[in-house]
This record gives C-alpha cells, sequence and structure tokens, in this order.
C-alpha cells in the first residue's frame, strides 16, 4: 500500500468514526432535546362579553367586530374594545376544552395583543405552559391557573414595563404616560424600560412611567372580603341563607370560579350569601365595590312589580361618620319590566347569559360617607332564577 493510499484510508476510517460516534451520540441528544423543547399553540377561545369588540386576526388585515365566540385566535391577534365592550380570552391545554392555563378579560376601551400562547408536547419537558401578552392601552385582569403537573406563566408587556409572573391573578391598566401593575394573587418580577426592577407579591402594586425613575412596590386596594372569589367552599367567610327555597352553591364557568343562585318554581323566594364585616373604614379614601354577574334565566320582567325581586342584589350595610345607619343596594336584572313595573334607581339591566363587570362609584363619597361596613349581602329573589356571580371585591385604599 503506498503511502497515500494508507493516509486515504486511515483518513476515511477516522471520518467514519468520527460520523459514527456522531450519529450515536446524537441523535439521542437531538430526539431527547427535541422531547424536552417541542411546543405547540393552546387552545383559545375568545367571546364577547358586553357590546361588539374588535378583533384584528394574526395581526393582520382590518378589524372585525366579534359578535360571537371565536376559537379562530392565531398569535398576533388584536383585541380591541370601546367604552361599551368587554372581551374575554380563555386558554385551555391543548386539545382539551377543559383544562383551562388562563383567563385574559378585556375591559372598555383597551387594547391587547397576543403574542403566543404555546404548551410542551411531551410530559417530560420541563418548561411551563407560556404566554405572551402586551397590554398597548386600557385595562386588562390575568388570571394564571395551575394545571395538573405543571406550571402556567406569562410575559406581561406594556408601553412601560415587562412583568414576568406565575399562578395567580393580576390587573394592568396601561395609560399614555404610565403603567400601574397590581398584583391580586401570586408574585411578579417587573422590570421598567429603563431597566430598573422589582419584584411584587400579593396586595401589592407599582406604577411604571417614561423615564428612569425607580419602581417602588405599594399596597394594593385591600379587599375587604374572604373568599370572594369564590375558590373555597361558599361556607369559608359566608353564610347562606334562603326564604322559601332555592340554592346557592358554588360552580365554574369557562374556568371562571363563581357562586350560582338557582331556584325554580312559583311565589316569591329569596337566596343568599352574607359576610359580616364590622370594619372601620374611616381611614380610606376609596371604597369600590367590583364584581362580575351574569344573568342566565329569570321568569319575572325586570325586577318584578315591586322592583325588588332582581335576579341578583348586592347589600352593603353600613354606619356613617355621625352614627345613622344605612343600606345601599345594587340589582341587577335581564329582561325587560312591564310598563305597570316599578324599577329602583339602583337596578341596572344586563344582557342575558353575558359576564358583566361592575366597578360601583367611590362609596366614601356617599354623603355622609361611611365609617363602619356591617356587612355585605349578595342575593337572589323572585319566583324563577338562574344567577351566577363572580370576583367579588370590595376594594378599600387610603
Amino acid at each position: 500500500m503506498t503511502p497515500n493510499r494508507e493516509r486515504l484510508a486511515w483518513f476515511i476510517l477516522i471520518v467514519s468514526f468520527t460520523i459514527c460516534v456522531s450519529l450515536a451520540v446524537g441523535i439521542p441528544l437531538g430526539v431527547r432535546q427535541f422531547l424536552l423543547t417541542a411546543t405547540r399553540g393552546q387552545d383559545i377561545l375568545l367571546q364577547p362579553l358586553q357590546g361588539t369588540p374588535g378583533m384584528q386576526r394574526g395581526g393582520r388585515g382590518d378589524f372585525i367586530a366579534l359578535r360571537n365566540p371565536t376559537w379562530d385566535v392565531p398569535a398576533g391577534s388584536v383585541v380591541t374594545t370601546d367604552e361599551a365592550a368587554q372581551a374575554l380570552l380563555t386558554f385551555y391545554v391543548p386539545n382539551s376544552e377543559t383544562d383551562i392555563l388562563a383567563t385574559v378579560q378585556v375591559y372598555g376601551n383597551s387594547q391587547l395583543r397576543l403574542i403566543s400562547a404555546r404548551s410542551p408536547i411531551f410530559g417530560i419537558s420541563p418548561l411551563s405552559h407560556r404566554l405572551i401578552l402586551v397590554v398597548e392601552s386600557g385595562r386588562v385582569r390575568i388570571t394564571l391557573s395551575p394545571a395538573v403537573g405543571r406550571e402556567t406563566t406569562a410575559m406581561i408587556r406594556t408601553p412601560h414595563l415587562t412583568a414576568e409572573v406565575t399562578t395567580g391573578s393580576y390587573e394592568v391598566r396601561a395609560y399614555s404616560t404610565l403603567t400601574e401593575f397590581t398584583v391580586r394573587e401570586g408574585s411578579a418580577g417587573v422590570v421598567g424600560e429603563a431597566g430598573q426592577s422589582i419584584t411584587l407579591s400579593g396586595a401589592q402594586r407599582t406604577i411604571a412611567q417614561s423615564g428612569n425613575l425607580p419602581l417602588e412596590a405599594l399596597p394594593a386596594a385591600r379587599n375587604l372580603l374572604v373568599n370572594g372569589d369564590f375558590r373555597q367552599p361558599i361556607e369559608e367567610g359566608w353564610e347562606v341563607y334562603f326564604y322559601e327555597a332555592g340554592t346557592v352553591q358554588t360552580t365554574t364557568d369557562a374556568g371562571r370560579p363563581a357562586a350560582r343562585f338557582f331556584r325554580e318554581g312559583i311565589g316569591h323566594a329569596e337566596v343568599g350569601i352574607r359576610q359580616q364585616l364590622n370594619y372601620d373604614v374611616r381611614d380610606f379614601t376609596s371604597l369600590v365595590l367590583h364584581l362580575n354577574v351574569q344573568v342566565r334565566n329569570q321568569n319575572l320582567k325586570g325586577c318584578g312589580m315591586a322592583g325588588s325581586e332582581c335576579p341578583i342584589i348586592v347589600r352593603i350595610d353600613y354606619r356613617d361618620v355621625y352614627g345613622g345607619d344605612h343600606t345601599w343596594y345594587h340589582g341587577f336584572y335581564a329582561t325587560s319590566p312591564s310598563s305597570s313595573d316599578y324599577l329602583y334607581g339602583w337596578s341596572e339591566m344586563v344582557p342575558l347569559q353575558t359576564w358583566v363587570t361592575y366597578d360601583s362609584e367611590n362609596l366614601m363619597r356617599n354623603n355622609p360617607p361611611p365609617a363602619l361596613i356591617k356587612s355585605v349581602t349578595i342575593y337572589a329573589s323572585g319566583h324563577t332564577f338562574d344567577a351566577l356571580v363572580a370576583e367579588v371585591e370590595l376594594l378599600a385604599q387610603e
């Protein structure tokens, strides 16, 4: 064998051995890397809650009016609302219409862009279910739920900050000059546009503005109610009562924990839940009731002949700064009243079978203002009714 042929033989042998070793090592490593990192898009349901939201599918083309729920929500899609509209995005584990990962409620005068929503394909993967959202303007509430065996995380961007969040509940209010980011439950790492950072835990908020201003951990509005999200049994924090008949129990609607008030029958009935507070609120400057309500069914028109039989009524009993006792009401109904029916000024008509968000005026501006909140009662009244209430918060701000 000549030297040249010998060198060629050695070269072929070494190259062949190298390729063999590379394939023997590389293929298993490649397969392993694929199993660990492969992801697929989550199933996303976008539905109008109130009014007519707009949607730009995939971030391209014109905005279309969203009048019915749709599952066609690709990455890059933009959801926009005017003052009278609200929308709800529900994110599901791929190929599952029951395992909910997150809900994102878009309030009025807001715009949200969905960058991506992906989940690992294989159970061996250490990755979390992951969302990336941009709140371009307005108010958005984001709730991340823990999936079986895997965490759900999200990156939330606004013009003024980027937040990394885990399982919990968060609220974003993005304005032209600043963003207010609030952690209701969970934790968040927040980075401002100039790189300043802060870590927030439950019941904390921060305000990010343009420029290199420091981020501060501020107290969020304090929720005076216990178990207002109804993630625990009703008996946690609430006293159940009824007159004649009716039931109230926790349920879930599109991944949203809620209290359901239900009765089928003839003749007056009332069922409700009450939470005794006896909370001194004189040091607060703001007191706002927040809740979501859905009237599924009612057989009375309006709130009945006397105006007192709404399918959902919220009652707050309080004592004012002079020692006088007062009662504040707000009711919801979904069918038009008869011409002879009486309606109180505190009753409000809402669309049937549609989630509606309600935020009261600042109750501390009542004349005279409250000094002691004695109790909060939520009840359904009428003959046949079926209604849901969720996210009940009595938010007090110093």
